[in-house]
């Protein structure tokens, strides 16, 4: 009997070696292409973007006040399954900017001029020293983040994309209050901001209208690297007037001043 001699050996073994560790690297690519192309969505990630979406809606006017809408009606209109659209839903009514109708859906409470005009107050009262604070202080921060949302906020001004316009707005002014280091403050701004309703938005976007105050945030930008306190409250102040002017109005052609009145608040503020 022949007995195979160990250089032999060796040799098939290294080969049985080779050919199982090829086998096992094209299992592992193969696995990882399947997992590339099946991974499942993030099912937090459609909550924050199913969030972010009806929350810009609502601001827009896009759902009629008190009107009930049920769940369906949202998954249809944002193309989200139901688990995140609910979740999302329950977020937006702990924020108190929807309201849940039990067994029916839920709704968009009315807000009426005067509570609109008491939300502008205090955003003025907060956002535009904290806004000057910021020019103030010199900021050495990298500010690029915030350039690129701005340009993306004109961007969609000019497209006339009013959902992607205030998603990308929201988080302009988010995140730069966020670079005065007061979570507290930043969180009561945004709160405010998400309560308003601006229903003139939709209509001065197909009238092209929206990109003026779209290059608002890169002045605003501009003056808080330069150090320039004047220019950074003059355009903050202006950024705020157009929330309850022409981006309030029913439509645009709709804002008329009326100075002899004093109770009639003006669409756009003189500084």
């Amino acid at each position: 009997m022949l007995v195979p001699s160990a250089k032999g050996s060796d040799s098939c073994e290294s080969q049985t070696k080779m050919k199982s560790h090829s086998a096992s690297t094209a299992k592992r690519l193969s696995t990882g292409r399947r997992s590339a192309q099946l991974a499942p969505l993030d099912r937090s990630s459609l909550r924050d973007q199913a969030s972010q979406s009806i929350r810009a809606s609502v601001a827009a006017g896009e759902f009629e006040a008190g009107k009930i809408y049920p769940v369906a009606f949202f998954e249809s209109k944002f193309g989200v399954s139901a688990t995140p659209i609910r979740e999302a839903l329950f977020d937006l009514v702990g924020a108190n900017l929807i309201e849940v109708v039990p067994n029916r859906g839920f709704r968009v409470p009315l807000r009426s001029e005067r509570e609109l005009d008491e939300l502008y107050d205090l955003r003025m009262l907060l956002e535009r020293p904290a806004v000057v604070r910021l020019a103030a202080s010199r900021l050495h921060a990298d500010l690029n983040r915030l350039r690129e949302l701005a340009e993306q906020i004109e961007g969609e001004a000019a497209r006339g994309d009013v959902r992607r316009f205030l998603i990308a707005d929201r988080r302009f002014h988010a995140e730069l209050l966020s670079l005065g280091d007061n979570q507290r403050l930043t969180e009561i701004i945004v709160g405010l901001r998400d309560q308003a309703r601006l229903y003139g938005l939709q209509s001065l976007a197909n009238a092209g209208g929206l990109i003026e105050s779209a290059r608002l945030h890169l002045e605003m930008l501009t003056a808080i690297e330069t150090g320039d306190e004047a220019l950074a409250d003059a355009s903050i102040v202006r950024h705020l007037a157009y929330t309850r002017g022409a981006w309030a109005a029913p439509d645009p052609a709709a804002v008329v001043v009326e100075e002899t009145d004093p109770a009639q608040r003006p669409p756009t503020l003189r500084t």
